[in-house]
Protein backbone atom coordinates (compact mmCIF):
# COMPACT_ATOMS: atom_id res chain seq x y z
CA UNK A 1 0.00 0.00 0.00
CA UNK A 2 1.19 3.55 -0.97
CA UNK A 3 2.37 5.86 1.86
CA UNK A 4 -0.78 8.81 2.30
CA UNK A 5 0.18 11.63 0.51
CA UNK A 6 -1.14 15.15 1.78
CA UNK A 7 -0.25 18.52 0.13
CA UNK A 8 -1.95 21.94 1.89
CA UNK A 9 -4.13 23.74 -1.34
CA UNK A 10 -6.52 26.65 -1.53
CA UNK A 11 -9.96 25.98 -1.79
CA UNK A 12 -12.51 28.09 -3.80
CA UNK A 13 -15.88 26.26 -3.98
CA UNK A 14 -18.64 27.15 -6.34
CA UNK A 15 -22.00 25.29 -6.43
CA UNK A 16 -24.44 25.90 -8.54
CA UNK A 17 -28.27 24.46 -7.44
CA UNK A 18 -29.59 22.40 -10.02
CA UNK A 19 -32.88 22.57 -8.11
CA UNK A 20 -33.45 26.36 -7.34
CA UNK A 21 -30.93 28.05 -9.91
CA UNK A 22 -29.25 30.07 -6.81
CA UNK A 23 -25.79 31.13 -7.41
CA UNK A 24 -23.96 30.98 -4.37
CA UNK A 25 -20.95 33.97 -4.27
CA UNK A 26 -17.36 32.46 -4.37
CA UNK A 27 -16.13 31.96 -0.42
CA UNK A 28 -12.60 31.13 0.14
CA UNK A 29 -11.78 28.59 2.53
CA UNK A 30 -11.24 29.10 5.96
CA UNK A 31 -8.48 26.54 6.07
CA UNK A 32 -6.29 24.28 4.33
CA UNK A 33 -7.07 19.99 4.29
CA UNK A 34 -6.06 17.13 1.97
CA UNK A 35 -7.18 15.98 -1.56
CA UNK A 36 -9.23 13.28 -0.23
CA UNK A 37 -11.08 15.69 2.28
CA UNK A 38 -11.68 18.15 -0.08
CA UNK A 39 -13.18 15.76 -3.09
CA UNK A 40 -15.21 14.19 -0.28
CA UNK A 41 -16.51 17.29 0.66
CA UNK A 42 -17.66 17.91 -2.86
CA UNK A 43 -19.27 14.59 -3.37
CA UNK A 44 -20.95 15.46 -0.91
CA UNK A 45 -22.51 18.51 -2.30
CA UNK A 46 -23.93 16.43 -5.22
CA UNK A 47 -25.97 13.84 -3.38
CA UNK A 48 -27.33 16.00 -0.27
CA UNK A 49 -31.07 14.63 -1.70
CA UNK A 50 -29.79 11.38 -1.79
CA UNK A 51 -28.49 11.11 1.60
CA UNK A 52 -31.76 11.73 3.10
CA UNK A 53 -33.09 9.33 6.02
CA UNK A 54 -35.55 7.73 3.36
CA UNK A 55 -37.06 4.64 3.59
CA UNK A 56 -34.62 2.24 1.81
CA UNK A 57 -36.87 0.26 -0.16
CA UNK A 58 -38.80 2.93 -2.02
CA UNK A 59 -35.70 5.74 -2.71
CA UNK A 60 -34.94 6.39 -5.73
CA UNK A 61 -32.02 5.84 -8.20
CA UNK A 62 -30.04 8.85 -7.38
CA UNK A 63 -29.30 11.35 -9.73
CA UNK A 64 -25.82 13.41 -9.31
CA UNK A 65 -26.64 17.22 -9.57
CA UNK A 66 -24.71 19.82 -11.45
CA UNK A 67 -21.35 22.09 -10.25
CA UNK A 68 -18.87 23.69 -11.23
CA UNK A 69 -15.16 23.56 -11.65
CA UNK A 70 -13.52 22.30 -8.13
CA UNK A 71 -10.09 24.42 -8.27
CA UNK A 72 -7.09 22.31 -6.45
CA UNK A 73 -3.94 24.58 -6.91
CA UNK A 74 -1.45 26.70 -4.12
CA UNK A 75 -2.09 30.13 -6.17
CA UNK A 76 -4.48 30.81 -8.77
CA UNK A 77 -2.79 30.47 -12.21
CA UNK A 78 -4.10 30.56 -15.57
CA UNK A 79 -1.39 27.64 -16.01
CA UNK A 80 -3.62 25.23 -14.48
CA UNK A 81 -4.62 21.63 -16.37
CA UNK A 82 -8.37 20.28 -16.29
CA UNK A 83 -8.90 17.03 -14.19
CA UNK A 84 -11.76 14.87 -14.27
CA UNK A 85 -12.20 12.46 -11.75
CA UNK A 86 -14.75 9.24 -12.19
CA UNK A 87 -16.75 10.33 -9.14
CA UNK A 88 -16.44 6.16 -7.69
CA UNK A 89 -13.07 6.42 -7.18
CA UNK A 90 -12.79 5.90 -3.15
CA UNK A 91 -11.45 7.78 -0.79
CA UNK A 92 -8.11 5.60 -0.73
CA UNK A 93 -7.69 6.01 -4.66
CA UNK A 94 -7.77 9.65 -4.14
CA UNK A 95 -5.50 9.77 -1.02
CA UNK A 96 -2.64 8.05 -3.12
CA UNK A 97 -3.06 9.22 -6.04
CA UNK A 98 -0.13 11.27 -6.75
CA UNK A 99 -1.05 14.62 -8.84
CA UNK A 100 3.27 15.13 -9.23
CA UNK A 101 3.17 18.69 -7.94
CA UNK A 102 0.98 19.78 -10.92
CA UNK A 103 -1.80 22.54 -10.01
CA UNK A 104 -5.40 21.35 -11.83
CA UNK A 105 -9.15 22.44 -11.79
CA UNK A 106 -11.13 19.53 -11.15
CA UNK A 107 -14.24 19.90 -13.66
CA UNK A 108 -17.42 17.56 -14.16
CA UNK A 109 -17.05 17.88 -18.34
CA UNK A 110 -14.94 15.12 -19.57
CA UNK A 111 -14.20 16.02 -22.79
CA UNK A 112 -13.62 19.50 -21.37
CA UNK A 113 -10.61 18.43 -19.11
CA UNK A 114 -6.98 18.53 -20.34
CA UNK A 115 -6.48 14.66 -17.65
CA UNK A 116 -9.19 12.27 -17.21
CA UNK A 117 -9.41 9.67 -14.77
CA UNK A 118 -11.88 7.07 -15.70
CA UNK A 119 -13.27 3.82 -14.16
CA UNK A 120 -15.23 1.00 -16.36
CA UNK A 121 -15.57 -2.53 -15.71
CA UNK A 122 -12.95 -5.36 -16.84
CA UNK A 123 -12.69 -5.95 -20.45
CA UNK A 124 -13.38 -2.36 -21.91
CA UNK A 125 -11.00 -1.46 -24.22
CA UNK A 126 -8.13 1.57 -25.00
CA UNK A 127 -7.46 1.68 -20.78
CA UNK A 128 -4.82 4.18 -20.76
CA UNK A 129 -1.35 3.38 -19.11
CA UNK A 130 -0.63 1.74 -16.31
CA UNK A 131 -4.30 0.71 -15.73
CA UNK A 132 -4.79 -0.21 -12.20
CA UNK A 133 -7.68 -2.56 -11.02
CA UNK A 134 -9.80 -1.33 -7.85
CA UNK A 135 -11.54 -4.53 -6.33
CA UNK A 136 -14.99 -4.51 -4.74
CA UNK A 137 -16.69 -6.86 -2.71
CA UNK A 138 -19.97 -8.12 -2.68
CA UNK A 139 -21.57 -8.00 1.45
CA UNK A 140 -24.23 -8.61 3.50
CA UNK A 141 -25.02 -8.45 7.49
CA UNK A 142 -23.10 -10.43 9.17
CA UNK A 143 -25.60 -13.09 10.65
CA UNK A 144 -27.53 -13.56 6.70
CA UNK A 145 -27.62 -17.00 6.03
CA UNK A 146 -27.10 -16.86 2.16
CA UNK A 147 -23.33 -17.56 1.44
CA UNK A 148 -23.41 -16.87 -2.31
CA UNK A 149 -24.66 -15.87 -5.46
CA UNK A 150 -24.96 -15.98 -9.14
CA UNK A 151 -23.56 -13.16 -11.14
CA UNK A 152 -27.05 -13.43 -12.93
CA UNK A 153 -28.97 -13.30 -9.80
CA UNK A 154 -26.91 -10.12 -8.78
CA UNK A 155 -27.52 -7.96 -12.11
CA UNK A 156 -31.15 -9.15 -12.03
CA UNK A 157 -31.41 -8.10 -8.51
CA UNK A 158 -29.83 -4.74 -9.75
CA UNK A 159 -32.18 -4.40 -12.22
CA UNK A 160 -35.47 -5.33 -9.96
CA UNK A 161 -36.20 -8.39 -12.01
CA UNK A 162 -35.60 -10.97 -8.78
CA UNK A 163 -38.15 -13.80 -8.52
CA UNK A 164 -40.33 -13.92 -5.19
CA UNK A 165 -39.26 -15.77 -2.44
CA UNK A 166 -36.03 -14.69 -3.37
CA UNK A 167 -33.56 -14.20 0.31
CA UNK A 168 -32.26 -10.82 -0.38
CA UNK A 169 -34.78 -7.91 -0.95
CA UNK A 170 -32.58 -5.22 -1.54
CA UNK A 171 -29.57 -3.33 -2.08
CA UNK A 172 -27.76 -0.60 0.31
CA UNK A 173 -24.48 1.89 -1.25
CA UNK A 174 -23.11 5.04 -0.36
CA UNK A 175 -22.84 7.51 -2.81
CA UNK A 176 -19.20 6.70 -4.41
CA UNK A 177 -20.19 2.59 -5.13
CA UNK A 178 -23.51 3.52 -6.37
CA UNK A 179 -21.56 5.52 -9.02
CA UNK A 180 -18.87 2.24 -9.71
CA UNK A 181 -21.70 -0.10 -9.53
CA UNK A 182 -24.20 1.64 -12.20
CA UNK A 183 -20.79 1.53 -14.32
CA UNK A 184 -20.19 -1.95 -14.17
CA UNK A 185 -24.10 -2.97 -14.41
CA UNK A 186 -25.85 -0.06 -15.17
CA UNK A 187 -28.95 1.74 -14.51
CA UNK A 188 -30.74 0.09 -11.27
CA UNK A 189 -34.12 -0.46 -10.40
CA UNK A 190 -34.92 2.84 -8.14
CA UNK A 191 -37.16 0.37 -5.77
CA UNK A 192 -34.63 -1.70 -5.31
CA UNK A 193 -31.66 0.09 -4.65
CA UNK A 194 -31.05 3.03 -2.01
CA UNK A 195 -28.24 5.01 -1.35
CA UNK A 196 -27.11 5.58 2.00
CA UNK A 197 -24.69 7.20 4.21
CA UNK A 198 -21.18 5.60 5.36
CA UNK A 199 -22.67 5.27 8.92
CA UNK A 200 -26.25 4.27 8.00
CA UNK A 201 -25.04 1.41 5.85
CA UNK A 202 -22.14 0.14 9.16
CA UNK A 203 -25.39 0.30 11.38
CA UNK A 204 -27.16 -2.21 9.39
CA UNK A 205 -23.62 -4.86 9.22
CA UNK A 206 -24.11 -6.45 12.63
CA UNK A 207 -28.34 -7.87 11.53
CA UNK A 208 -29.44 -10.29 9.90
CA UNK A 209 -31.98 -7.85 7.05
CA UNK A 210 -31.76 -9.28 3.83
CA UNK A 211 -29.95 -6.45 1.85
CA UNK A 212 -26.77 -7.06 0.20
CA UNK A 213 -24.11 -4.18 -0.24
CA UNK A 214 -20.81 -3.33 -2.63
CA UNK A 215 -17.58 -2.22 -0.51
CA UNK A 216 -14.40 -0.74 -2.10
CA UNK A 217 -12.03 -3.99 -0.59
CA UNK A 218 -9.81 -1.79 1.24
CA UNK A 219 -13.28 -1.12 3.38
CA UNK A 220 -13.96 -4.47 4.44
CA UNK A 221 -14.55 -5.12 7.97
CA UNK A 222 -15.35 -8.78 9.76
CA UNK A 223 -18.67 -7.30 10.53
CA UNK A 224 -19.81 -7.76 7.42
CA UNK A 225 -20.60 -11.45 5.97
CA UNK A 226 -18.30 -11.53 2.34
CA UNK A 227 -20.81 -13.35 -0.12
CA UNK A 228 -19.03 -15.08 -3.25
CA UNK A 229 -20.31 -14.14 -6.62
CA UNK A 230 -20.20 -17.38 -8.81
CA UNK A 231 -18.04 -18.58 -6.28
CA UNK A 232 -15.32 -16.59 -6.01
CA UNK A 233 -14.30 -13.87 -3.58
CA UNK A 234 -11.47 -11.49 -2.59
CA UNK A 235 -11.29 -13.50 0.49
CA UNK A 236 -10.78 -16.48 -1.56
CA UNK A 237 -6.91 -18.50 -1.10
CA UNK A 238 -6.74 -18.33 -5.20
CA UNK A 239 -8.63 -14.96 -5.46
CA UNK A 240 -7.65 -13.67 -9.28
CA UNK A 241 -8.74 -10.01 -9.19
CA UNK A 242 -8.30 -10.20 -13.41
CA UNK A 243 -11.81 -12.75 -13.42
CA UNK A 244 -13.96 -11.04 -10.23
CA UNK A 245 -16.77 -9.55 -12.00
CA UNK A 246 -16.73 -7.04 -9.23
CA UNK A 247 -13.19 -5.56 -10.36
CA UNK A 248 -13.30 -2.22 -12.28
CA UNK A 249 -10.41 -0.91 -14.12
CA UNK A 250 -9.12 2.25 -13.46
CA UNK A 251 -7.03 4.53 -15.82
CA UNK A 252 -5.84 7.86 -16.64
CA UNK A 253 -5.82 9.49 -20.34
CA UNK A 254 -5.16 12.60 -21.94
CA UNK A 255 -3.41 13.81 -25.05
CA UNK A 256 -0.77 15.29 -23.36
CA UNK A 257 2.43 13.33 -22.72
CA UNK A 258 3.36 14.40 -19.85
CA UNK A 259 0.28 15.18 -17.75
CA UNK A 260 1.82 14.50 -13.92
CA UNK A 261 -0.81 12.09 -13.06
CA UNK A 262 0.45 8.67 -11.14
CA UNK A 263 -2.01 6.18 -10.09
CA UNK A 264 -2.05 4.65 -7.05
CA UNK A 265 -1.23 0.67 -7.21
CA UNK A 266 -4.17 -1.52 -6.61
CA UNK A 267 -6.43 -1.89 -3.68
CA UNK A 268 -5.54 -5.69 -3.55
CA UNK A 269 -2.44 -7.66 -2.90
CA UNK A 270 -2.81 -11.21 -2.39
CA UNK A 271 0.68 -10.86 -0.46
CA UNK A 272 -0.76 -9.11 2.23
CA UNK A 273 -3.77 -11.38 2.74
CA UNK A 274 -3.25 -14.34 5.52
CA UNK A 275 -5.87 -17.06 6.35
CA UNK A 276 -6.51 -18.44 9.94
CA UNK A 277 -8.45 -21.69 10.49
CA UNK A 278 -9.41 -21.81 14.47
CA UNK A 279 -10.85 -25.23 15.34
CA UNK A 280 -12.41 -26.91 18.42
CA UNK A 281 -11.69 -29.93 20.50
CA UNK A 282 -9.38 -32.30 19.26
CA UNK A 283 -8.92 -35.62 21.29
CA UNK A 284 -7.28 -38.41 19.07
CA UNK A 285 -8.24 -41.20 21.50
CA UNK A 286 -11.23 -43.23 22.32
CA UNK A 287 -13.24 -44.55 19.05
CA UNK A 288 -11.90 -41.77 16.76
CA UNK A 289 -8.28 -43.39 17.57
CA UNK A 290 -10.22 -46.79 16.70
CA UNK A 291 -11.47 -45.66 13.61
CA UNK A 292 -7.98 -44.35 12.77
CA UNK A 293 -6.07 -47.43 13.71
CA UNK A 294 -8.87 -49.57 11.17
CA UNK A 295 -8.88 -46.93 8.16
CA UNK A 296 -5.04 -45.18 8.96
CA UNK A 297 -4.51 -42.27 10.36
CA UNK A 298 -5.59 -39.28 8.00
CA UNK A 299 -9.44 -40.65 7.59
CA UNK A 300 -10.60 -38.01 10.15
CA UNK A 301 -9.38 -35.33 8.02
CA UNK A 302 -9.99 -36.50 4.41
CA UNK A 303 -13.21 -34.54 4.02
CA UNK A 304 -12.12 -31.26 5.09
CA UNK A 305 -8.61 -31.99 4.11
CA UNK A 306 -9.19 -28.92 1.02
CA UNK A 307 -10.19 -26.29 3.75
CA UNK A 308 -7.53 -27.04 6.01
CA UNK A 309 -4.66 -27.45 3.92
CA UNK A 310 -5.49 -24.55 1.67
CA UNK A 311 -5.06 -21.99 4.76
CA UNK A 312 -1.32 -20.13 5.51
CA UNK A 313 -1.85 -21.00 9.10
CA UNK A 314 -4.06 -23.96 10.94
CA UNK A 315 -5.01 -23.82 14.42
CA UNK A 316 -5.13 -27.15 16.62
CA UNK A 317 -6.75 -27.50 20.08
CA UNK A 318 -5.32 -30.52 20.89
CA UNK A 319 -6.28 -31.93 24.09
CA UNK A 320 -4.63 -35.32 24.84
CA UNK A 321 -1.17 -36.05 24.49
CA UNK A 322 1.21 -38.49 22.88
CA UNK A 323 2.35 -41.27 25.16
CA UNK A 324 4.92 -44.13 24.34
CA UNK A 325 2.74 -46.92 26.68
CA UNK A 326 -0.57 -45.60 25.24
CA UNK A 327 -2.67 -48.70 24.27
CA UNK A 328 -5.07 -49.60 21.72
CA UNK A 329 -7.59 -47.81 21.94
CA UNK A 330 -11.03 -49.22 23.22
CA UNK A 331 -13.96 -47.41 21.31
CA UNK A 332 -15.94 -48.52 24.84
CA UNK A 333 -13.51 -47.21 27.08
CA UNK A 334 -15.35 -46.66 30.21
CA UNK A 335 -12.66 -43.91 32.13
CA UNK A 336 -11.85 -40.35 31.08
CA UNK A 337 -8.24 -41.27 30.82
CA UNK A 338 -6.82 -40.06 27.43
CA UNK A 339 -3.53 -40.99 25.63
CA UNK A 340 -2.90 -41.03 21.83
CA UNK A 341 -0.08 -43.05 20.32
CA UNK A 342 3.02 -41.36 18.78
CA UNK A 343 1.55 -42.31 15.16
CA UNK A 344 -1.40 -40.41 15.27
CA UNK A 345 0.04 -36.70 14.97
CA UNK A 346 0.01 -37.68 11.18
CA UNK A 347 -3.36 -36.42 11.04
CA UNK A 348 -2.01 -32.95 11.97
CA UNK A 349 0.47 -32.95 9.62
CA UNK A 350 -1.81 -34.07 6.78
CA UNK A 351 -4.20 -31.13 7.72
CA UNK A 352 -1.34 -28.76 8.06
CA UNK A 353 -1.48 -27.66 11.39
CA UNK A 354 1.28 -25.43 12.30
CA UNK A 355 -0.57 -23.77 15.56
CA UNK A 356 -0.84 -25.92 18.64
CA UNK A 357 -3.15 -24.79 21.45
CA UNK A 358 -2.45 -27.09 24.98
CA UNK A 359 -5.28 -25.70 27.32
CA UNK A 360 -6.40 -29.15 27.65
CA UNK A 361 -7.53 -30.50 30.95
CA UNK A 362 -5.96 -34.22 29.71
CA UNK A 363 -2.61 -33.35 29.04
CA UNK A 364 -1.33 -35.07 32.02
CA UNK A 365 -3.56 -37.88 32.17
CA UNK A 366 -0.28 -40.00 31.14
CA UNK A 367 2.28 -37.83 33.23
CA UNK A 368 4.91 -35.80 32.81
CA UNK A 369 6.94 -38.26 30.28
CA UNK A 370 4.08 -37.94 27.91
CA UNK A 371 3.30 -34.22 28.41
CA UNK A 372 7.39 -33.56 27.89
CA UNK A 373 7.15 -36.29 24.58
CA UNK A 374 4.77 -34.14 23.26
CA UNK A 375 6.23 -30.99 23.44
CA UNK A 376 9.14 -32.53 21.86
CA UNK A 377 7.20 -33.57 19.18
CA UNK A 378 6.02 -30.29 18.43
CA UNK A 379 9.35 -29.02 18.40
CA UNK A 380 10.32 -30.74 16.25
CA UNK A 381 8.01 -30.41 13.70
CA UNK A 382 8.73 -26.66 13.81
CA UNK A 383 4.85 -25.92 15.33
CA UNK A 384 4.24 -23.29 17.40
CA UNK A 385 2.33 -23.48 20.78
CA UNK A 386 0.60 -21.92 23.28
CA UNK A 387 -1.74 -21.80 26.40
CA UNK A 388 0.44 -24.93 27.39
CA UNK A 389 4.35 -25.87 27.82
CA UNK A 390 7.24 -26.73 30.01
CA UNK A 391 6.55 -24.77 32.53
CA UNK A 392 4.17 -21.94 33.96
CA UNK A 393 6.38 -19.01 32.04
CA UNK A 394 6.54 -21.38 28.99
CA UNK A 395 2.55 -21.72 29.28
CA UNK A 396 1.68 -18.17 29.87
CA UNK A 397 3.68 -16.84 26.85
CA UNK A 398 2.35 -15.61 23.63
CA UNK A 399 3.31 -17.92 20.05
CA UNK A 400 4.01 -15.01 18.06
CA UNK A 401 3.71 -15.66 14.13
CA UNK A 402 4.17 -13.11 11.34
CA UNK A 403 2.92 -13.84 8.31
CA UNK A 404 2.53 -11.69 4.78
CA UNK A 405 3.21 -8.53 7.57
CA UNK A 406 -0.06 -9.67 9.65
CA UNK A 407 1.56 -10.24 12.91
CA UNK A 408 -0.49 -12.62 15.34
CA UNK A 409 0.23 -13.52 18.95
CA UNK A 410 -1.72 -16.61 20.52
CA UNK A 411 -2.57 -16.62 23.78
CA UNK A 412 -4.86 -18.81 26.29
CA UNK A 413 -5.22 -20.40 29.25
CA UNK A 414 -7.59 -22.92 31.39
CA UNK A 415 -9.86 -21.51 34.34
CA UNK A 416 -11.16 -24.71 34.64
CA UNK A 417 -8.47 -27.04 35.83
CA UNK A 418 -7.83 -29.93 37.52
CA UNK A 419 -5.63 -28.37 39.18
CA UNK A 420 -2.69 -31.08 37.83
CA UNK A 421 -3.00 -30.63 34.53
CA UNK A 422 -2.22 -26.69 35.21
CA UNK A 423 2.19 -26.08 34.86
CA UNK A 424 3.93 -24.79 37.73
CA UNK A 425 7.17 -23.37 37.75
CA UNK A 426 9.03 -26.59 37.95
CA UNK A 427 6.03 -28.92 36.10
CA UNK A 428 4.60 -28.84 32.25
CA UNK A 429 1.05 -28.55 31.75
CA UNK A 430 -1.60 -26.10 30.52
CA UNK A 431 -1.59 -22.18 31.57
CA UNK A 432 -3.88 -21.54 34.70
CA UNK A 433 -5.82 -18.52 34.05
CA UNK A 434 -6.41 -17.30 37.44
CA UNK A 435 -7.74 -13.91 37.82
CA UNK A 436 -6.93 -13.36 34.09
CA UNK A 437 -4.88 -10.40 34.96
CA UNK A 438 -1.68 -11.41 34.04
CA UNK A 439 -3.38 -12.25 30.45
CA UNK A 440 -5.22 -8.46 30.19
CA UNK A 441 -1.54 -7.44 30.81
CA UNK A 442 -0.20 -9.15 28.13
CA UNK A 443 -2.99 -8.41 25.28
CA UNK A 444 -2.16 -4.97 25.83
CA UNK A 445 1.78 -5.35 25.68
CA UNK A 446 1.32 -7.17 22.62
CA UNK A 447 -1.06 -4.44 21.33
CA UNK A 448 1.42 -1.81 21.92
CA UNK A 449 4.16 -4.14 19.93
CA UNK A 450 1.63 -3.94 17.19
CA UNK A 451 0.29 -7.56 16.90
CA UNK A 452 -3.08 -8.98 16.91
CA UNK A 453 -3.60 -10.71 19.97
CA UNK A 454 -5.61 -14.05 18.99
CA UNK A 455 -6.91 -15.50 22.83
CA UNK A 456 -8.86 -19.08 23.04
CA UNK A 457 -9.90 -20.27 26.67
CA UNK A 458 -10.32 -24.13 28.34
CA UNK A 459 -13.92 -23.00 29.46
CA UNK A 460 -16.30 -24.66 31.76
CA UNK A 461 -18.19 -27.21 29.55
CA UNK A 462 -21.98 -27.36 28.91
CA UNK A 463 -24.04 -29.03 25.94
CA UNK A 464 -26.13 -25.56 25.36
CA UNK A 465 -25.59 -22.62 22.52
CA UNK A 466 -26.38 -19.92 25.08
CA UNK A 467 -22.88 -18.60 27.23
CA UNK A 468 -23.42 -18.50 30.97
CA UNK A 469 -23.51 -14.62 32.04
CA UNK A 470 -19.66 -15.23 33.76
CA UNK A 471 -18.52 -16.65 30.36
CA UNK A 472 -19.37 -13.51 28.21
CA UNK A 473 -17.92 -11.57 31.08
CA UNK A 474 -14.91 -12.75 31.20
CA UNK A 475 -14.47 -13.12 27.62
CA UNK A 476 -15.90 -9.40 26.95
CA UNK A 477 -12.87 -8.41 29.61
CA UNK A 478 -10.31 -10.69 27.00
CA UNK A 479 -11.79 -8.39 24.23
CA UNK A 480 -11.76 -4.96 26.31
CA UNK A 481 -8.44 -5.14 26.71
CA UNK A 482 -7.61 -5.54 22.92
CA UNK A 483 -7.93 -8.47 21.79
CA UNK A 484 -9.03 -9.65 17.99
CA UNK A 485 -10.59 -13.07 18.43
CA UNK A 486 -11.71 -14.55 21.87
CA UNK A 487 -12.34 -18.41 21.10
CA UNK A 488 -13.55 -21.10 23.19
CA UNK A 489 -11.65 -24.38 23.18
CA UNK A 490 -13.84 -26.09 25.41
CA UNK A 491 -17.12 -26.67 23.57
CA UNK A 492 -18.44 -30.05 22.56
CA UNK A 493 -21.31 -28.13 20.93
CA UNK A 494 -21.60 -25.43 18.49
CA UNK A 495 -22.09 -22.01 20.65
CA UNK A 496 -23.21 -18.63 19.40
CA UNK A 497 -20.77 -15.67 18.19
CA UNK A 498 -20.66 -11.87 19.01
CA UNK A 499 -18.60 -8.62 18.15
CA UNK A 500 -17.77 -6.60 20.66
CA UNK A 501 -16.22 -3.13 18.85
CA UNK A 502 -13.55 -4.48 16.90
CA UNK A 503 -13.32 -8.26 18.73
CA UNK A 504 -14.88 -11.20 17.41
CA UNK A 505 -16.46 -13.11 20.26
CA UNK A 506 -17.08 -17.04 19.62
CA UNK A 507 -17.71 -18.58 22.37
CA UNK A 508 -17.26 -22.12 21.29
CA UNK A 509 -16.85 -23.92 18.26
CA UNK A 510 -17.58 -27.65 18.71
CA UNK A 511 -15.72 -31.16 18.29
CA UNK A 512 -13.75 -31.37 15.05
CA UNK A 513 -11.43 -34.39 15.86
CA UNK A 514 -13.38 -35.99 18.86
CA UNK A 515 -16.12 -39.22 18.97
CA UNK A 516 -19.18 -37.64 20.73
CA UNK A 517 -21.57 -38.94 18.44
CA UNK A 518 -24.55 -39.42 21.09
CA UNK A 519 -24.27 -38.00 24.32
CA UNK A 520 -26.11 -39.08 27.32
CA UNK A 521 -26.50 -36.72 30.57
CA UNK A 522 -28.59 -38.43 33.42
CA UNK A 523 -30.01 -40.40 30.22
CA UNK A 524 -30.69 -37.30 28.15
CA UNK A 525 -29.55 -37.50 24.54
CA UNK A 526 -27.30 -33.78 24.25
CA UNK A 527 -28.31 -32.87 20.95
CA UNK A 528 -25.41 -30.97 18.61
CA UNK A 529 -22.41 -32.83 19.56
CA UNK A 530 -22.04 -34.15 16.09
CA UNK A 531 -22.23 -29.88 14.89
CA UNK A 532 -18.97 -27.70 15.00
CA UNK A 533 -18.00 -24.51 13.46
CA UNK A 534 -14.63 -23.91 12.02
CA UNK A 535 -13.66 -20.23 11.88
CA UNK A 536 -11.98 -19.08 8.63
CA UNK A 537 -10.36 -15.69 9.92
CA UNK A 538 -8.84 -13.52 7.13
CA UNK A 539 -6.40 -10.87 8.14
CA UNK A 540 -5.26 -8.27 5.56
CA UNK A 541 -2.36 -5.34 6.02
CA UNK A 542 -2.68 -6.00 9.94
CA UNK A 543 -6.70 -6.34 10.20
CA UNK A 544 -9.13 -9.27 10.58
CA UNK A 545 -11.52 -8.25 7.13
CA UNK A 546 -13.59 -11.17 7.08
CA UNK A 547 -14.78 -14.37 9.19
CA UNK A 548 -16.21 -17.02 7.34
CA UNK A 549 -18.00 -19.40 9.52
CA UNK A 550 -17.61 -23.18 8.14
CA UNK A 551 -19.73 -25.96 9.49
CA UNK A 552 -18.87 -29.83 10.02
CA UNK A 553 -21.07 -32.88 10.87
CA UNK A 554 -19.41 -35.39 12.26
CA UNK A 555 -19.90 -39.22 10.13
CA UNK A 556 -18.16 -42.78 12.00
CA UNK A 557 -17.39 -40.86 15.41
CA UNK A 558 -14.21 -39.69 13.63
CA UNK A 559 -14.63 -37.70 10.47
CA UNK A 560 -15.76 -34.37 10.42
CA UNK A 561 -17.49 -33.23 6.92
CA UNK A 562 -18.71 -29.98 5.10
CA UNK A 563 -22.62 -29.84 6.38
CA UNK A 564 -25.26 -30.06 3.54
CA UNK A 565 -26.75 -26.77 2.40
CA UNK A 566 -29.92 -27.77 4.31
CA UNK A 567 -28.22 -28.60 7.55
CA UNK A 568 -26.08 -25.96 7.50
CA UNK A 569 -29.27 -23.55 7.50
CA UNK A 570 -30.55 -25.50 10.55
CA UNK A 571 -28.01 -24.71 12.04
CA UNK A 572 -27.03 -21.15 11.79
CA UNK A 573 -31.04 -20.19 11.77
CA UNK A 574 -30.55 -21.62 15.83
CA UNK A 575 -27.62 -20.31 16.23
CA UNK A 576 -27.70 -16.56 14.98
CA UNK A 577 -31.16 -15.35 16.56
CA UNK A 578 -29.38 -16.14 19.44
CA UNK A 579 -26.75 -13.20 18.66
CA UNK A 580 -28.96 -11.09 17.55
CA UNK A 581 -30.91 -10.93 21.13
CA UNK A 582 -27.55 -10.00 22.82
CA UNK A 583 -27.31 -6.85 20.49
CA UNK A 584 -30.90 -5.88 21.24
CA UNK A 585 -30.11 -6.22 25.11
CA UNK A 586 -27.22 -4.31 24.74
Amino acid sequence: MGKLKRRSIVLMVIVVSALSGCVLPEQPSASQYDFASRYFDWQQTLTTSQLSAEDPVTAQTPVPAETDSFILTDSPSDNRLKLFLHPGVSEQFLSNLNLDGRRFDLVKDKQAADVRILLDRLGVEDVGRNPVLWVYVLVAPFYTLTDGISSDDLVALWEGNIQDGFPISRILVTQETFTVMETLFGTPDGSMVKVVTAEELAKQALTDQPFLSFLPFEELDAHWKVLRIDGLSPIDDHFSPETYPLSAVIWAESALTDFGVTLPESNYDRDMRTVLIMTGVTALTRATAYRMEIYGNTYPGKDIHAWLSAADLVHISNEVSFAQNCPNPDPFQPDLIFCSSPERVELLEYISADIIELSGNHLLDYGIPAMNLTLEMYEQRDWAFFAGGWDLADARSSALVTHNGNRLAFLGCNPVGPPIAWATESKPGSAPCGDYQWMLDEIQALRAEGYLPIITLQYFEDYTAYPSPKMQADFLKLADAGAVVVSGSQAHTPKNMVFSDRAFIHYGLGNLFFDQMEVFYNDRLMPGTREAFIDRLVFYDGQLVSVELLTTMLEDYARPRPMTPIERQALLSRIFPIAIDYYKQR
